[in-house]
């Protein structure tokens, strides 16, 4: 499969707000790069398809060092991309100190089961994004 104009176009555009010298993730177009996590996270991967699959793992590579969800709230992030599944007793947050009651994305799936990379989004005791940690498919 082919990287889309987009696609290429939005990393492009997290790589450079990312790495810009004091801009954070604040120049990033937040809406654009959740419109593109909104459209991944349904997204099918083709067995053998390792491109779609390294887009995916960069978009959400990106989207953690961009720091896009930075002072955003838990109903933003629900309006954004839509609830998350509760980390519940998953290892993946235990082992990286997220509380049952964050959320976890699954960027990508084959034949309706989660299959590419992971997001899990911690928040403080206001519903403040507090961390993110991403697991990537490689």
């Amino acid at each position: 499969m082919h990287r889309s104009k987009t696609g290429l176009a939005l990393l492009l555009l997290l790589c450079v707000g990312a790495s810009a010298p004091g801009c954070g993730g604040a120049s990033v177009d937040r809406e654009a790069t959740f419109a593109r996590l909104r459209e991944a996270m349904t997204e099918e991967l083709a067995q053998g398809d390792a491109t779609t699959l390294e887009d995916h793992n960069q978009l959400v590579e990106n989207v953690r060092d961009g720091n896009v969800f930075d002072g955003m709230r838990r109903f933003e992030v629900e309006e954004a991309l839509g609830r998350g599944t509760e980390c519940g007793p998953r290892p993946i947050c235990s082992e990286h100190g997220f509380l049952a009651t964050d959320w976890i994305y699954e960027v990508g799936q084959r034949e309706g089961v989660p299959w590419g990379p992971t997001m899990v989004i911690g928040f403080d005791r206001q519903g403040i994004v507090e961390h993110v940690y991403t697991l990537t498919r490689r």
